[in-house]
């Protein structure tokens, strides 16, 4: 059940945002860059370690779709997670806010072979989705039942957030 008055049981992050449109347009701008611009990691790598932050953050609603996003981009969820073990170490010592465990994962990740700038693009992921999931935890939105239908495709999602973005300005 939402806990915003005026949220429907089926809402998703768009319907929050375009309650409380202040800061959206420019979160999910944001969001965007973080998420979908060329750098170190692919979008299928930021999207998988967008759902591990979720998971670690009892977030389902965000682990549902960015599972799935991870999946459109980059094939099997596990397949992804095996390759990106030492940055998914480097996210849960984030997460756990310790100060040597960060340490030691990031030299771990840096020894495998991970460079600097994907080091960054993974804290980057980790604080952007720190803030959509306390959104969506505060907003209280139901996880999804069963699988996304149709589910979505590369070219449906290549620039997602900043269609929603698109969406917040002009009404839609």
């Amino acid at each position: 059940m939402p806990n915003f008055t005026g949220l429907q049981s089926d809402a998703g992050l768009s319907d929050v945002l375009k309650m409380f449109p202040r800061n959206s347009e420019a979160l999910l701008r944001l969001l965007d860059d973080i998420m979908c611009a060329v750098g170190e990691l692919s979008r299928g790598e930021r999207e998988a370690i967008a759902a591990y932050v979720s998971q670690l953050n009892a977030t389902p609603y965000c682990v549902f779709n960015h599972s799935l996003f991870a999946e459109v981009f980059s094939g099997p969820l596990e397949e992804t997670n095996k390759r990106l073990l030492p940055l998914l170490t480097y996210v849960r010592s984030l997460h756990e806010k310790n100060r040597e465990e960060i340490a030691s994962a990031h030299e771990a990740a840096m020894q495998a072979g991970w460079s600097t700038n994907a080091l960054y693009e993974v804290v980057e992921v980790c604080g952007i989705f720190d803030f959509i999931n306390t959104i969506v935890l505060s907003a209280g939105i139901n996880t999804p039942d069963g699988v996304m239908q149709p589910v979505p495709t590369v070219d449906d999602l290549r620039r997602s957030y900043a269609s929603m973005a698109d969406g917040l300005k002009s009404g839609r």
